[in-house]
């Protein structure tokens, strides 16, 4: 689901939780898909595909009110309309008096991609816009500025929370991608009521962010093993498929007591296997820019490949735990 590229949009049913009124608007036919608005949801939803908190999770054995609407829409698409309008209600129900949640649109969008077939429900908080306008000041025209405070997201921003359901299939490792800021929240916990579990991603995730906060702690006097620790992690995430916790720990370090420490982090945020799957594609893609902070006072931006080439690039370990980070061959050079 995270590696789709293109979609077509079906249809898009939106409708409107009015809190400060207590009320929904609930729509009676399916949204024009307009150039405009075709645009919109197509860049919303594939920007929520790829978003790096979006998480993976399923629905449980359980009745669960959201799966089976959704799973009722998938097998008789004339419901659509009239289910999206059931789901506006139970979120907004589930929203209740909660002060946290504001007033905003919800859309169900039904698409299609090489994966197969799909709902999305975005909950589209409103956020204040300005604009100007017009009116007649005896007779002669006044332009000023004025407050729409029903506003959706513009296509540069992104929405806060949003499901992406895949059609039910046997073999599925999941059944959603959630993304929501409040991850404790009323979308998560009430209305989908999920279940959430881990992807490749999402392990190469935890991994590649724990070892950085381990390395900083474990090393924090000896920039020497920690350029060698991160770069034998870099080259594991970047080359396997599976994460070896074992190996790793044990071709990383000699001291037992840091080995142990080791893999009792990366058991702490929830990968108790030995052996887990991980993504290369986002490992590539995620350590393809270096970014170094030396010693608080210089930051140097690099590209993996110059980064290993010694023609332009080089780390000198010093043997005392001090290493020497060398530009070399350098040509020209700015300031900003």
């Amino acid at each position: 689901m995270r590696n789709i590229e293109d979609i077509i949009v079906n249809k898009v049913a939106l409708n409107v939780l009015d809190r400060e009124n207590n009320t929904t608007v609930l729509t009676d036919k399916e949204l024009e898909l307009t150039e405009e608005v075709y645009e919109y949801f197509e860049s919303h939803l594939l920007k929520i595909l790829k978003d790096e908190e979006a998480r993976p999770a399923y629905f449980g054995e359980e009745k669960n009110v959201v799966k089976e609407l959704c799973k009722e829409i998938f097998e008789d698409e004339e419901q659509f309309v009239d289910h999206s309008n059931k789901l506006s209600q139970y979120l907004f129900r589930c929203i209740g008096t909660d002060e946290k949640e504001s007033s905003g649109d919800m859309a169900v969008c039904h698409f299609d991609s090489q994966e197969g077939k799909f709902l999305a429900i975005l909950k589209l908080n409103f956020t204040n816009s300005y604009c100007h306008y017009i009116k007649d000041g005896s007779g002669n025209p006044i332009v000023t500025i004025g407050v729409n405070r029903t506003g959706l997201p513009g296509l540069s921003q992104k929405v806060s929370k949003a499901v992406v359901i895949r059609e039910p299939k046997d073999d599925s490792e999941y059944n959603m991608l959630v993304l929501d800021k409040d991850k404790e929240g009323i979308f998560t916990n009430s209305f989908l009521k999920c279940t959430f579990t881990r992807d490749r991603r999402e392990n190469t995730k935890i991994i590649s962010r724990v070892s950085e906060q381990f390395a900083r702690k474990a090393f924090k006097d000896n920039a020497q093993e920690a350029e060698r620790f991160r770069t034998r992690l870099s080259d594991h995430l970047r080359n396997e498929d599976r994460f070896d916790v074992q190996r790793v720990a044990e071709e990383s370090f000699n001291d037992i007591m840091v080995k142990n420490e080791f893999k009792a982090v990366i058991a702490g945020e929830g990968i108790t296997e030995n052996d887990v799957p991980i993504d290369r594609e986002w490992a590539e893609k995620k350590l393809k820019r270096k970014r170094l902070k030396v010693d608080k006072s210089i930051e140097l931006y690099i590209d993996n490949e110059v980064y290993n080439d010694k023609d332009k690039f080089q780390i000198k370990r010093n043997g005392d735990g001090t290493i020497d980070i060398i530009l070399k061959n350098v040509k020209n050079y700015i300031e900003r």
